[in-house]
């Protein structure tokens, strides 16, 4: 599917701003790929879109390296855990209901039952027969027919085809002050003014049919009649990795520690006052 106009605000003015292979799971694609980027709301968009890789089942498997519940606890636990703990220092999420949509195995789910919240899960119906043992489960959206306090979309928005759509339907799921907390990639983020082209890469992806930045998101979310109770920088690498991805000009894996840890929490977290960070935490509501 060519796109003629862009899909957040539907002008035809734009630019390609990329004509070469992207990642493609652990390895680059066969083909050259072009990203648009439009000239009005500043989103950056693929040309065409692949949407097989909205589903799960296929996703995890191409970029995690398997779908099992196995596979999700020792790749994405850590990874979905961090998020958590990093948004809880924004908003209470005590005795709240709550909806993880994507959830996966529900590590986040598992965690915020802790905190004796009301818990319920969307995703691939590969993931019900886990999820079932300590929350309330959903394979999509369409079949939830209750409110919630919460809606929590922490790896998801930038994959969606239809990213307007998406988003009214999380709204319409949301209680009178309920609030949408949304973790959304920032293509505009240290690596990619430092490291350019062999950062973008590996930044582009076959699984991202959207790149967003702050002018972006706040057109989006503008657009749609949220109202934006919180932006915050999220950046999910320390210090060290970036020195090392420098250094190499490639993506690292594993790299030794340059900066002591107060050092690094530092400057990090100017990174993320600054809006540089990799990723962005948004918290909205209705307006």
């Amino acid at each position: 599917m060519k796109l003629e106009a862009c899909k957040i605000c539907g002008t035809k003015k734009n630019k390609i701003i990329w004509n070469d292979k992207i990642r493609a799971g652990k390895k680059l694609s066969k083909k050259k790929i072009k990203i648009f980027q439009c000239l009005r709301c500043k989103v950056r968009y693929k040309e065409k879109f692949d949407i097989t890789l909205n589903d799960n089942k296929v996703f995890r498997k191409l970029y995690d390296g398997a779908s099992s519940i196995e596979r999700y606890e020792s790749f994405n636990k850590p990874r979905e855990l961090k998020k958590i703990k990093f948004i809880e220092q924004f908003i209470d999420i005590k005795k709240k209901s709550i909806l993880e949509t994507n959830c996966g195995a529900a590590s986040i789910l598992d965690y915020l039952k802790k905190k004796k919240c009301t818990t319920y899960g969307q995703d691939h119906k590969i993931y019900r027969n886990f999820v079932e043992k300590k929350h309330t489960f959903f394979d999509n959206l369409q079949n939830i027919k209750r409110k919630f306090d919460i809606i929590l979309s922490l790896a998801e928005l930038e994959h969606k085809p239809d990213v307007l759509l998406f988003l009214k339907n999380l709204k319409n799921l949301l209680n009178k002050n309920g609030k949408l907390i949304l973790r959304i990639p920032n293509y505009k983020n240290i690596y990619y003014y430092f490291i350019g082209y062999n950062f973008q890469q590996f930044d582009f992806r076959s699984s991202h049919n959207f790149y967003f930045c702050e002018d972006s998101l706040d057109y989006l979310f503008k657009k749609l009649n949220f109202k934006i109770e919180l932006k915050q920088g999220y950046n999910e690498y320390d210090i060290n990795h970036f020195l090392h991805y420098m250094k190499t000009q490639k993506r690292v894996n594993k790299y030794k520690n340059f900066i002591n840890e107060k050092l690094n929490n530092k400057i990090i977290d100017n990174i993320n006052k600054n809006y540089l960070s990799t990723s962005f935490i948004y918290i909205i509501s209705k307006n």
